[in-house]
């Protein structure tokens, strides 16, 4: 395939774990019948685009006015937050094309939501893309907006389809044949991250001209350090030129923005388009600055859970009958040990991921979505299944304490293949990678990386109607907490069931339902604050017997 080159940018990465001594206790297996689920282009300039281009430097605190599109209650909502009154500004939706640019909104999703959403029996959702709001949208994103829609956790899967629509509508982001002609239909990606179903969230989205697109949930609560992180002036990435990591642990996402994408802005979660490429980054880490270490998930006394995402998208179309754009998946995860729980004779047991084409599969063949994602040729799964083992790729590195190792074991949980005309084998499996670990450290950082870098497709057939596709990529981390000798031993398991969404929308359509696949999103209820599905923990006995 002829864009192997260009997506094969980022990798797999040196993976080496746990300390050599024994481990005395034995430690919950890892309940992988669900993957990592435990169950207890360039833009083409338009009229939305001309002005403005470049990156704005703004100042490193909050100081701008937030206009707010909702009720008063809304805006009191801001201020208990800490965002100083004489900031908050309400305006009226007709207003939204008439502020300056570099504007930062928040609007009321309720307020909305019946321009661009309707609802029919047995739960119809239909989002009219021809709305004004959509239209308005996009103009905002255009001239470097910071927009945020308030709303219920429950809501993030439609308004991300809202907001990357809008933005694709603000950037003519179409798909590029191979003669270099742009289609009619517009490219989205967009990965799908568990929040709280039941609390509020601020969509949040911006334009990162020319490349990007950060997009995704944070709580009302970061909103104000989100802002803030959005609003520094930026600066260029650095490379990283060699296989020494700068950062123990780091997310790979990061590092491969650094290296594929240097000439962009600061690195912010996103998507970022070259010529023939689109990289798609989850965007709830902004909240806490620290891009090297992913989102970080879920946190107690025990320590922190970090996990990540990232997607690369070709913004070329490939082959006939049927055609189909290549993609990269790549998953990371990483557990920061407490001191707490080093003193409390814990250890960082086992992390699971998993990339699950079946899933997406089984959506399509129950008519759920009108297509899916597969590897369609050799198939490059990195890393193998190995113990002790360390994998360069392009100078981007993982590494684990000094002196350790891991076993890694790498299976199809279930293996799947099919085959369409002129793909006579595409491979639909849940790709399962284990790490077992069993090591501890305090303050020690355990993480793990995972990549299809194949690439793999979604399969288009036809470019004159709508193909959706989705796909779980999950995450689990099991950590003993304590251990008393001869007693027993406590553990928690932290998973995390995150969906990427590709969606390829003809600019003609005026409509798109999303009445099924809108069930799927956010079925777990993640602890408030969280960016998991869940968390559980128990207890096992471990007396010692004398002879």
């Amino acid at each position: 395939m002829g864009s192997g080159s260009r997506l094969l940018f980022i990798a797999a990465v040196i993976i080496a774990a746990v300390i050599a001594t024994s481990v005395l206790v034995a430690l919950p297996t890892p309940l992988t019948d669900h993957g990592a689920v435990v169950r207890p282009n360039d833009a083409v300039n338009n009229k939305f685009a001309d002005t403005n281009q470049g990156i704005v430097s703004f100042p490193t605190s909050l100081n701008t006015p937030i206009y707010v599109v909702g009720p008063q209650t809304l805006a009191q909502k801001l201020i208990n937050i800490g965002i100083n009154q004489s900031l908050i500004k309400p305006v009226g939706l007709d207003q939204l094309v008439s502020l300056p640019n570099n504007s930062v909104v928040v609007i009321d999703w309720s307020l909305i939501k019946p321009s661009i959403i309707s609802s029919g029996p047995l739960g119809r959702i239909t989002v009219n893309l021809t709305s004004p709001v959509i239209h308005d949208l996009a103009i905002a994103i255009a001239r470097n907006d910071i927009i945020g829609i308030y709303a219920n956790g429950s809501d993030e899967g439609i308004i991300e389809f809202v907001l990357a629509y809008s933005w694709a509508v603000a950037t003519n982001h179409r798909l590029i044949f191979i003669n270099g002609e742009p289609s009619n239909d517009y490219l989205l990606a967009y990965p799908i991250i568990p929040v709280n179903r039941h609390e509020p969230v601020v969509i949040v989205v911006r334009w990162v001209k020319p490349w990007g697109l950060i997009i995704g949930p944070v709580y009302l609560s970061q909103l104000t350090t989100v802002m803030v992180n959005m609003m520094r002036p930026t600066t260029t990435a650095t490379t990283v030129s060699s296989n020494v990591d700068p950062v123990q642990g780091e997310d790979p996402c990061y590092e491969g923005y650094s290296v594929e994408f240097s000439s962009a802005s600061s690195p912010s979660s996103g998507v970022y388009v070259t010529d023939t490429t689109t990289f798609i980054w989850a965007a709830p880490m902004l909240y806490s600055g620290w891009y090297q270490y992913g989102i970080p998930g879920y946190s107690d006394g025990n320590g922190t859970y970090y996990w990540d995402t990232c997607l690369l998208a070709s913004n070329e179309i490939f082959g006939g009958a049927p055609s189909s754009v290549p993609i990269n998946v790549i998953g990371y995860e990483a557990y920061l040990e407490s001191p707490t729980m080093y003193n409390n004779g814990g250890l960082e047991g086992y992390q699971v991921g998993a990339i699950d084409y079946y899933t997406g599969y089984q959506m399509y063949k129950e008519g759920e979505v009108s297509t899916f994602v597969g590897d369609g040729g050799p198939t490059q799964w990195i890393p193998q299944s190995i113990g002790s083992t360390s994998i360069p790729f392009i100078g981007i590195g993982i590494s684990l304490p000094a002196g350790t190792s891991e076993m890694i074991s790498l299976s199809q949980n279930p293996g799947y293949s099919t085959s369409l005309p002129n793909v006579p084998t595409i491979i639909l499996s849940n790709i399962t990678w284990t790490f077992s670990i069993g090591a501890s450290g305090s303050y020690a950082t355990f993480p793990n990386a995972f990549e299809d870098i194949s690439p793999a497709s979604i399969y288009l057939p036809s470019l004159s109607t709508e193909s959706y596709a989705a796909f779980p990529v999950d995450f689990e981390n099991n950590a003993v907490t304590s251990w008393v000798y001869c007693a027993y031993y406590t553990y928690q398991t932290i998973w995390v069931n995150a969906w990427w969404v590709i969606d390829v929308v003809p600019s003609s359509s005026s409509t798109v339902d999303l009445s099924i696949t809108a069930a799927y999103w956010n079925l777990a209820n993640a602890p408030p604050g969280s960016y998991v599905s869940g968390v559980s923990s128990g207890i096992v006995y471990t007396p010692c017997t004398y002879s």
